[in-house]
């Protein structure tokens, strides 16, 4: 199977690119080359022409096919096509001479090293294809006879150059291959590298997501309490309202109050007030349903949203809340506190059909509860609404 190079000029660990180092060696060879020719012509009867033509071919003509190389937009393209040019006019003048033996096979072998080399077997064989099928043309045409005899001088040099071309190729496809190594070596400490620094970039991403959560967390948290503060609950009660209308189902809102914060906090200071908002959010959270949502709404308000409970159940429920709270005690230090509730419950759809209406009802509520003597449950009257002026 032929491997074709890529269109691209390598540089290899000297420096060179690949076509400079081809024009190096086919140089060289051609001079070699020339040498041989000249040995095996030497005493025999050719004209000035033939002898014109060698030294163009042999000196001239390396040269015009790397200026031809530079100048390609796919310089190894056209090298591998150099090697075919080369294979014609090799064919050529070894059936120009007869096809003597050794050096047939020098130059033969030489052209198909180098496009085997650069351009894969299948290259190799068109050489071999191109070589023969051009030189026996040239007999065909020309009727020049075949003379296998190569005086021993020349077979001597024709060995000791194919010697010296096939150590250089030697040595270019050492060096070539060593790069290789040296590149997949970099390709696989790069793709390790790389593999490093996704799994490291992973790891930041998680922890990017493990702060943005937390921040969210910070964010709609009541520090204190660790409940939900107003901003999460603008957003949740307008969302789970719009969600049991769409069920018809109902909501209920209950908002809280603490009984006589104020006197707590004047009385035992404000880390007592502090424990007493700790102990009621501790409570709403051990007994909320899992879809329920307790926020501090404020001071020492807190809002319960209960998607899904009508207003007996919430009204139950409340009131247990309220007992349970009372009966309480509630320690600071040496110090034991008693504290109550006071709570106004409003339901969708009785109350209000938006989230503003069902806020307003409940504290309405509140208020209530506040004014007919505290500690004590109070449902929302619509008949009823007045401004909140709770103490």
């Amino acid at each position: 199977m032929s491997t074709r190079p890529a269109t691209n000029t390598m540089r290899p660990s000297s420096g060179l690119t690949l076509p400079t180092m081809i024009h190096r060696v086919r140089a060289s060879g051609f001079v070699m080359g020339f040498v041989i020719f000249t040995t095996h012509m030497l005493g025999k009867d050719y004209s000035p022409l033939v002898w014109g033509l060698m030294l163009l071919q042999f000196f001239a003509y390396p040269h015009l096919l790397h200026w031809r190389t530079r100048r390609a937009a796919k310089p190894m393209q056209a090298e591998l096509g150099n090697f075919l040019i080369d294979a014609l006019v090799m064919g050529l003048w070894s059936a120009g001479l007869g096809y003597p033996l050794w050096i047939t096979f020098a130059m033969l072998t030489c052209n198909i090293v180098s496009i085997a080399l650069y351009g894969g077997s299948r290259s190799g064989l068109e050489a071999i294809a191109i070589f023969f099928g051009g030189g026996l043309l040239w007999v065909a045409l020309t009727g020049q006879a075949v003379d296998l005899h190569t005086d021993w001088p020349v077979s001597v040099l024709c060995i000791t150059g194919l010697t010296i071309f096939l150590l250089m190729a030697a040595n270019t496809a050492f060096h070539r291959n060593r790069k290789l190594q040296e590149i997949r070596v970099t390709l696989r400490e790069n793709e390790q590298a790389l593999h490093h620094a996704n799994a490291a970039l992973q790891q930041q991403l998680l922890e990017i997501h493990a702060l943005q959560d937390k921040l969210h967390e910070q964010v709609n948290r009541d520090p204190l309490t660790g409940l939900y503060n107003r901003r999460y609950l603008d957003d949740t009660l307008v969302r789970e309202l719009a969600r049991c209308q769409r069920e018809g189902r109902p909501l209920s809102l209950m908002l809280i109050d603490l009984d006589h914060f104020k006197r707590i906090n004047d009385t035992y200071g404000h880390q007592a007030g502090d424990e007493v908002l700790k102990q009621l959010a501790a409570m709403l959270s051990a007994q909320a349903r899992s879809g329920d949502v307790a926020c501090r709404f404020g001071g020492e308000e807190f809002l319960l949203l209960l998607p899904n409970m009508p207003q007996a159940v919430a009204l139950e429920r409340a009131e247990q809340w309220r007992q349970d709270f009372a009966a309480s005690t509630i320690a600071f230090g040496e110090f034991r506190m008693q504290v109550t509730l006071s709570i106004g419950l409003s339901t969708y759809p009785g109350h209000g059909t938006s989230a503003q209406a069902l806020i307003r009802s409940a504290d309405h509520a509140l208020y209530c509860a506040k004014s007919e003597g505290r500690n004590r449950v109070v449902v929302a009257d619509l008949s009823a609404l007045m401004p909140s002026t709770k103490t």
